[in-house]
């Protein structure tokens, strides 16, 4: 049974206070505080490994051939930076984890990057930072990582579209709003990169639901019981950091 949801305009509980630094280091030190927060057989400097790319760094990298052919020659300027900046990200990633020379990552029929055998990852970006976090399994485990701005939250109209009632109601608590929608969407985004790996379908916003641990700093998930498959796997506590307008979000699931 999970927690309810709490509407009391008690804050998030999120942490928000890393010592001032450049962006990038304050950056990395939200995602390293986040993927070290989950209790799993996952560990930064063993079988764990993330990288971050700014656009700025964009003459600095280079696709890989079979890369460069996921682009539509119309591909706008956008598509192809963030193509760009995300593989040199994965690649550099891959290179934590040992891979000397990694192939190139490319993409499934649902958009989703297809990673060496053995190698479970994850890419998000908002502009300007391209993330990938990648992971060497012992088992049938899948992450999914979710980058987000604030600034794009400032319309609420969404909220029946991302929100489950509980969720609703915490969100339209005492609390920020906004930050809370946030946090609701970027935490389910994280949840369906980590769980299509695995089952490889859709999954609706509807069919999660997630309820707050401020103690924990992360998120409790409910798969709905529409598919007993999702339901029988192992999805842990969804992590979510905040610095300034930045959320990140992490998810770990296992069968």
């Amino acid at each position: 049974m999970l927690i309810p949801l709490q509407a009391d305009g008690s804050r998030c509980g999120l942490p928000n206070g890393m010592p001032e630094t450049g962006p990038k280091k304050a950056l990395e030190t939200m995602i390293t505080q986040g993927l070290e927060a989950v209790k799993w057989p996952l560990r930064l400097g063993k079988n764990l490994a993330f990288a971050v790319v700014p656009a700025e760094d964009e003459d600095k990298h280079v696709l890989h051939p079979d890369e460069t052919r996921l682009l539509s020659p119309r591909a706008a300027r956008k598509r192809q930076l963030s193509l760009t900046l995300g593989r040199a990200a994965a690649r550099l990633a891959l290179r934590q984890l040992g891979l000397d020379g990694p192939p190139p990552v490319l993409r499934g029929n649902a958009g989703e990057p297809i990673w060496p055998d053995g190698i479970s990852g994850s890419i998000s970006h908002c502009h300007p930072w391209s993330v990938a976090v990648v992971a060497r399994p012992s088992g049938p485990i899948a992450i999914g990582i979710d980058l987000e701005s604030l600034d794009r939250f400032r319309d609420l109209d969404i909220i029946p579209i991302v929100c489950r009632n509980p969720e609703r109601e915490w969100v339209c608590g005492d609390g920020d709003c906004r930050e809370r929608l946030a946090m609701i969407f970027s935490a389910k985004e994280a949840i369906y990169k980590s769980l299509y790996p695995l089952h490889r379908r859709y999954i609706d916003f509807a069919e999660i639901e997630l309820s707050w641990s401020p103690q924990r700093s992360c998120f409790q998930a409910e798969v709905l019981p529409l598919d007993v498959h999702l339901a029988e796997g192992n999805l842990c506590g969804i992590q979510v950091r905040r610095h300034n307008h930045l959320i990140f979000s992490y998810s770990v699931y296992g069968t």
